[in-house]
């Protein structure tokens, strides 16, 4: 995938030849005056899970319920027992061998509860449903603006709540997007404001890449109304707004998927986040793309 600078028409061809499972792409622009920085990304590689043993059912399970996911073996057995001390808003299904379930993610919402199988012979799957966008793990509670990099994911996040209570630090993680078996990686790429202005970056993504999901994100810290009327802050692609937030006092995050029409191969689109309040507060934009390389 190539990105460029809107202003200094800057390509940046080589994120598709990463050899790990996450990078950070950097470039540089002058929009704005504030969010120096173009854009910072994420690219997870893929890989399938090869469930070995009472395992094997499992895969058949989330090969029908998951969407992207995040996979470990603590290679040792897991309690179920202690499993079950962790934060869960809700137990779906419970055996001797394994629980599945949703857990709570702390200072986010309900919906953003991650789902869980967590199974005695040491492995735990974390993983959002089939349907909802891989932009959904984007925590903007993670961001940190002075490197322009979240911390962790909710995925992250979810595993870490389980870690926890087992009282185990998981180390070798893997991502997976079950209902994309082809998919080979997933990239994230962001883009921040503070305050008021505009900022953007441009994507363009080539013919000979295959594209199973097309998604995004957008944050607000605060929009507010005023006497002369809302503050919002718009997300738009090629000046054409995806989604607005207005007139706001907490942090909004909306998300949700593209169409083909709206980030075509072999284009160079514009994506941009903007803000009309001029206070010191974050606004972001992530568009998120599951994809096969040649």
């Amino acid at each position: 995938m190539k990105f460029e600078n809107k202003n200094m028409k800057i390509g940046i061809v080589a994120v598709l030849i990463v050899i790990v499972a996450s990078i950070s792409l950097y470039s540089y622009s002058n929009r704005g005056t504030i969010d120096r920085w173009p854009y910072s990304g994420e690219t997870y590689l893929f890989i399938k899970p090869a469930f070995a043993g009472t395992m094997d059912q499992a895969l058949t399970f989330l090969d029908e319920e998951a969407g992207i996911s995040l996979y470990v073996n603590i290679s040792q057995p897991i309690d179920l027992a202690v499993a079950k001390t962790a934060d869960w808003s809700g137990i779906e299904d419970e055996t001797s061998d394994y629980i599945i379930g949703s857990i709570r993610l702390p200072d986010l919402t309900a919906d953003d509860d991650v789902h869980c199988f967590v199974h005695k012979t040491g492995w735990i799957v974390i993983y959002y449903l089939k349907g909802e966008p891989i932009s959904k793990i984007v925590d903007w509670n993670s961001w940190v603006q002075s490197t322009r990099k979240l911390t962790e994911n909710k995925l992250q996040v979810g595993l870490k709540q389980m870690t926890n209570a087992l009282g185990v630090v998981a180390t070798d993680i893997k991502y997976y997007h079950f209902q994309h078996p082809n998919a080979t990686k997933c990239m994230l790429i962001f883009r921040t404001l503070v305050g008021s202005g505009e900022n953007s970056f441009n994507v363009t993504i080539p013919n000979d890449i295959t594209v199973y999901e097309r998604s995004w994100s957008h944050y607000a810290e605060t929009t507010w109304y005023t006497y002369y009327g809302s503050i919002n802050s718009y997300f738009k692609i090629d000046g054409d707004t995806i989604n607005s937030i207005i007139g706001v006092s907490d942090p909004v995050t909306n998300r949700g998927t593209l169409i083909l029409g709206q980030l075509l191969p072999s284009a160079a689109h514009v994506v941009s986040v903007s803000s009309d309040y001029s206070g010191s507060y974050l606004y972001g934009v992530c568009i998120g793309l599951v994809y096969q390389e040649p």
